[in-house]
């Protein structure tokens, strides 16, 4: 009993679910942005499918990239933990788990419309890409950044937006938003395994244009990202009316804003020096951080 309970939280940690904070929050921040902008009722039971459809098949794609990297995860000082490479979970019940996931994913999918699966099938080809050869966008400059940090916020993010207003219409800055924050960190993340890569030979955007460039890069996406949502907490201002239509959300979502600063002092050494930084450490603190966000957020909206 003892083993098949071990076993069982292997698996669940190889599904990675303080991920799914990321989708959870990018879909309701996404299905309450729209209500406040187009006067719609949210269905959270629909809501609530769409997540556990978006988890089930990251958790799918998270185990589908550790399998292509068990041999690379092992030689890395933290990564070598994780189930694969440290053998705890095999990899032909990696590869069942990852099946059982998409099956599940899918057939949520196909029961929310064809713009839902729309979504699904553009992370999941995006992810193939970004992790199988002979693509391998992880090792190629540029397209590591975009691949990563880019496209796979955007389709969480329209995951939600759809479930409430069944049209590829986001405005600007909640996407701004949603994508400079998880652009920035992704790229500070990044540059943790900057020695190993270089020792690999990728290609990658942090081997070859440097730590410094990256990090004023991630500064900026991040800075970008914070505008753009004090920015949609002040569009409801008469001097900003003109703004409304790039975003809105009612002006007590700045207390997020205040709130969020007062955690900065967390994240002093992660920003001045990445490569140092303790990443199981960091993940826990920035994924509270998140959840912390997320219930804010939606606490706000039945305020």
């Amino acid at each position: 009993m003892s083993d098949l309970f071990t076993k069982i939280l292997s698996l669940v940690y190889l599904m990675r679910p303080a991920e799914w904070t990321k989708s959870a929050g990018n879909m309701l921040i996404a299905a309450i942005v729209a209500h406040y902008m187009f006067n719609v009722n949210i269905d959270f039971l629909n809501l609530f499918y769409g997540v556990v459809s978006v988890c089930f098949l990251w958790s799918a794609l998270y185990t589908v990239n550790d399998i292509f990297d068990k041999e690379v995860d092992a030689l890395h000082p933290v990564k070598k933990k994780r189930p694969l490479p440290s053998g705890d979970v095999s990899i032909n019940l990696a590869k069942l788990l990852v099946i059982v996931l998409l099956i599940i994913s899918f057939w949520i999918g196909l029961n929310l419309g064809a713009l839902f699966l729309t979504c699904l099938l553009a992370m999941t080809v995006n992810q193939v890409l970004y992790t199988i050869k002979p693509f391998n966008f992880k090792k190629r400059p540029i397209v590591d950044l975009i691949s990563g940090s880019a496209i796979n916020p955007i389709f969480r993010f329209y995951a939600g937006w759809i479930l409430v207003m069944p049209t590829f219409n986001a405005p600007l800055l909640p996407l701004l938003f949603i994508v400079g924050l998880q652009f920035g960190g992704f790229c500070l993340y990044r540059m943790s395994s900057k020695n190993l890569e270089d020792e690999l030979g990728y290609r990658s955007s942090v081997v070859l244009f440097g730590e410094k460039n990256l990090m004023i890069l991630s500064y900026l996406a991040i800075a970008f990202g914070a505008v753009s949502f004090i920015l949609m907490t002040l569009t409801g201002l008469e001097f900003l009316q003109g703004l409304k239509d790039w975003g809105y959300l009612p002006l007590k979502y700045g207390w997020l804003v205040l709130l969020s600063f007062l955690t900065f002092p967390s994240y002093q050494q992660a920003l001045k020096d990445p490569k140092k930084i303790d990443i199981g450490k960091r993940y826990r603190i920035i994924y509270m951080h998140l959840l912390l966000f997320i219930v804010g957020f939606v606490a706000l909206y039945f305020l």
